[in-house]
């Protein structure tokens, strides 16, 4: 039986897991990261939820961040890594697709189920959970590990029963995410912190004032401030400049530009400024990032 908590600091060995040894194909993990974990995939699906902590991830050559309550998908083949993980605890739902047995038929015709199941249509993406959603998504992966860990009568049964509810929570999550759904959907928490982060998504290239962005939400800066911190732990500032950092990390991975373009273009302005946020939030420098990458 695997252990289920664990500090990971270098490579974890996820891909190596044999989910049938479990007498089941499904696994839940709960984990802690802190520091790196090197590029690998799997042969088996993978949800993540992560309860606690910041890190940047990479899937598909794609570099962003990821914090308290995020919720992704990995699919079998999928090349990701966790770089720069602070103390990040997270969930792995781990499963192959015939554990779901007679539920999966009915699964896959689900909204959100490509996502999963299907052809990637799109970039990479996440959920990011309001503190009602995420009480939702701690109790089912909470009881599917009681299952796990204890194997009392019948807990084959019930873990996969578990499975189904939980895609099934997945694709409610799904449809209460997509565009056009925060305005009728009353269990929504916070649209406005949504907005705010879009607003610095869209803005990261560029210098400006604490002031315009509140002033773009219709809020004040100290209330707005309060309120990101609240729900991901991450002042604006602080979200800001670790998504400038994910930006360059995938310009230096990716392309050939020169380092002080893409501290331009990533929004630091000078390179020595730069380089000392860069390592700041990576550990080494950008030079050193692309060198070993």
């Amino acid at each position: 039986m695997a252990v289920l908590r664990k500090e990971t600091n270098m490579e974890t060995n996820i891909s190596e897991l044999d989910l049938e040894d479990e007498g089941v194909p499904i696994m839940i993990m709960d984990t802690e990261h802190h520091g790196k974990v090197w590029l690998h995939s799997h042969s088996f699906y993978e949800i993540v939820y992560i309860d606690k902590g910041f890190s940047m991830h990479s899937c598909n050559d794609e570099i962003t961040i990821l914090t308290s309550g995020d919720l992704f998908v990995i699919r079998p083949g999928e090349v990701h890594a966790y770089i720069s993980a602070h103390h990040t605890y997270l969930y792995n739902c781990l499963f192959y697709k015939e554990a779901l047995g007679e539920y999966l038929d009915e699964i896959v015709k689900l909204p959100g189920m490509g996502q999963v199941f299907g052809e990637r249509q799109s970039k990479w993406e996440k959920l990011h959970l309001d503190f009602a959603e995420r009480r939702e998504v701690l109790l089912y992966l909470e009881k599917m590990k009681w299952e796990q860990v204890n194997r009392c009568t019948g807990w084959e049964i019930n873990i996969k029963s578990l499975l189904a509810g939980f895609l099934v929570l997945y694709s409610r999550l799904f449809e209460n995410h997509s565009p056009g759904a925060k305005a009728n959907n009353k269990s929504a928490h916070l649209p406005h912190v949504h907005n705010c982060l879009k607003y610095l998504e869209e803005n990261y290239q560029r210098d400006f004032l604490m002031k315009e962005m509140a002033d773009a939400v219709r809020l004040s800066p100290d209330y707005i401030s309060r309120q990101v911190r609240n729900v991901i732990g991450l002042t604006p500032v602080e979200y800001l400049r670790n998504f400038r950092v994910a930006k360059a990390m995938e310009k230096l991975k990716t392309t050939n530009m020169p380092v002080s373009e893409i501290a331009k273009s990533s929004g630091f302005g000078d390179v020595s400024n730069f380089s000392r946020q860069f390592k700041q939030v990576v550990g080494v420098p950008p030079t050193v990032f692309r060198r070993d990458v």
